[in-house]
């Protein structure tokens, strides 16, 4: 299950639970679709209670669709807060697959460092 809200200007977004391909493109999907996204839009993923599982090409997909839902934007920011290695790895080469530098993705193992990531300057 996925839910999301916006919470002192940063999108929480909590994946609790079985997330197939099609359930997180859908997910980008809607977000793209929301017309409230700030100009540098800050975005926290907590991935502590995900099940997933991804093909290779599965991830860079979400990435590119990821950037497309967020075009308008001027900078995305996005933490993944993660305990599991599979979901881990995930997030690193999630992370490390834009080439726009608008956008920055880092993955944390705890909630804070995530927080204090997305709020430096």
């Amino acid at each position: 299950m996925t839910s999301y809200a916006f919470i002192n200007n940063i999108l929480h977004v909590s994946i609790e639970g079985p997330a197939t391909i099609y359930d997180l493109y859908d997910f980008l999907d809607e977000l793209g679709n929301l017309h409230s996204l700030p100009e540098h839009l800050k975005v926290f993923y907590d991935l502590r209670e995900a099940s997933i599982d991804l093909r290779l090409d599965e991830i860079n997909i979400l990435s590119k669709r990821a950037e497309e839902k967020t075009l308008h934007c001027k900078s995305v920011k996005t933490a993944f807060c993660v305990q599991d290695p599979k979901i881990t790895a995930y997030a690193m080469l999630f992370s490390w697959l834009p080439d726009n530098s608008k956008i920055s993705r880092k993955q944390f193992s705890t909630k804070e460092a995530a927080f204090e990531w997305l709020n430096a300057e």
